[in-house]
């Protein structure tokens, strides 16, 4: 059984002209950062809504999950200085929509002040950690979002303190230097079947990262307790990697009050531009999530280096992604299951979604895994996840026409 729940986005390779949201108005860059809630109405406003999302600058229109289907919500930060353009553009194009968030700064203001009794000291925590032989791995409180560093040494900890269970994994460095670190859990041997579980190769996506280190912790709390996870360890090889893009993440760390900082979402590359009239600019990061090699360049990712969803300039580019792609490449023949975690948005994708109908060998045990688990996540948390391929959950919009 191969479980492949690889977050793709599928787009229809229709051309339409996004009009009004040009560059002039630079005069309002200290107004309030808004959250516009978009509900795509017919086929091709959600079209409209697609191609945008593949070619705007995100200092122009940040959108926190990609749009996918007639009749649901699409929710997309404007800088203060695009916010009146884009409602213009709304209006034009006849899209229901509402502002969500009036002022994302003060929000987040707001939020951080509420925070400030559960800051987490960094220096304070990780001299604790090392110090404290017993308990080490109930020190890591769970409900928290902890830097990359404080991560790293936990794991590092629980490898030192569990090396029956866990061993530490480095896979390799990122541009700025850091090392992307997992840990492997269970007795490897050649004919173990292998899992892999990663997160956080979009950096805003805490929750993703913080779901990642939740299965860490119950795998070193829970492993005695519950049987399954027992058997987990007897039967598997388990890789968790809960941050692929450490230097994104620590950048939204930087000032989690400015929308700009908390919400950046690609890797920290070096600057690219691009001189073509649609996209004159130049910008920072790569979308990690779309710099690997298979089909590369093609539904669902963008050449525009100021795009939220831009793919570099080549297939594995990206220090990360090369590390990560060999990595997974080391385990051919043994992977049994991949898992990468995001969030925002309840969905179940699995392979493929380059193209519609295009499907894995095992499609019908892909899609037997994938019901259960999203009937599984509606028991447990009453939400409600669809799943499919890329194109197969896009698609259901013409259902709705």
């Amino acid at each position: 059984m191969i479980i492949r729940a690889i977050l793709c986005i599928y787009s229809a390779a229709l051309i339409v002209n996004i009009s009004g949201l040009d560059t002039k108005n630079e005069t309002k860059r200290d107004g309030p950062f808004k959250v516009f809630r978009i509900l795509p109405a017919n086929n091709e406003q959600l079209l409209h809504m697609i191609r945008l999302f593949e070619t705007a600058d995100s200092e122009r229109a940040d959108f926190w999950h990609a749009p996918s289907v007639v009749n649901q919500t699409i929710d997309v930060m404007v800088g203060p200085e695009h916010t009146d353009q884009f409602s213009l553009f709304l209006e034009k194009h006849q899209y229901p929509f509402q502002v969500a968030i009036h002022d994302l700064r003060q929000a987040l203001i707001d939020r951080e002040g509420d925070l400030e009794t559960h800051a987490i000291d960094d220096s304070s925590f990780l001299r604790r950690l090392n110090d404290d032989d017993i308990g080490f791995h109930s020190r890591l409180k769970m409900g928290e979002y902890y830097s990359y560093n404080v991560l790293s040494t936990w794991m590092h900890r629980i490898a030192e303190n569990l090396p029956g269970i866990a061993t530490i994994v480095e896979i390799g460095t990122t541009v700025e230097g850091r090392t992307i670190t997992g840990l492997k859990f269970g007795n490897d041997t050649p004919d173990k079947k292998v899992v892999v579980i990663d997160a956080g190769i979009h950096a805003r996506e805490w929750a993703a990262i913080h779901t990642a280190t939740y299965f860490i912790h119950l795998m070193i709390n829970s492993r005695e307790t519950d049987d399954r996870i027992g058997s987990y360890l007897d039967n598997l090889v388990i890789y968790i990697f809960p941050v692929l893009n450490p230097d994104g993440y620590e950048y939204t760390r930087t000032d989690k009050t400015n929308p700009r900082a908390r919400m950046w979402r690609k890797s920290r590359s070096a600057a690219k531009c691009a001189f073509d009239g649609l996209s004159d600019a130049c910008c920072m990061g790569v979308d990690l999530n779309r710099n690997f090699e298979f089909r590369f360049g093609e539904i669902g990712a963008s050449r525009y280096p100021c795009s939220e969803i831009y793919h570099g300039p080549t297939a594995v580019s990206e220090p990360e992604t090369k590390a990560y792609s060999q990595f997974l490449r080391s385990l051919k023949g043994r992977m049994e299951a991949y898992i990468t975690l995001h969030s925002y948005s309840q969905l179940w994708i699995y392979s493929y979604s380059h193209r519609k109908f295009t499907y894995a060998p095992d499609i019908d045990e892909t899609r037997r895994v994938a019901a259960k688990a999203v009937a599984e996540l509606g028991r447990l948390y009453g939400t409600k996840y669809r799943h499919g391929t890329g194109p197969e959950i896009i698609c259901e919009s013409k259902k709705n026409r």
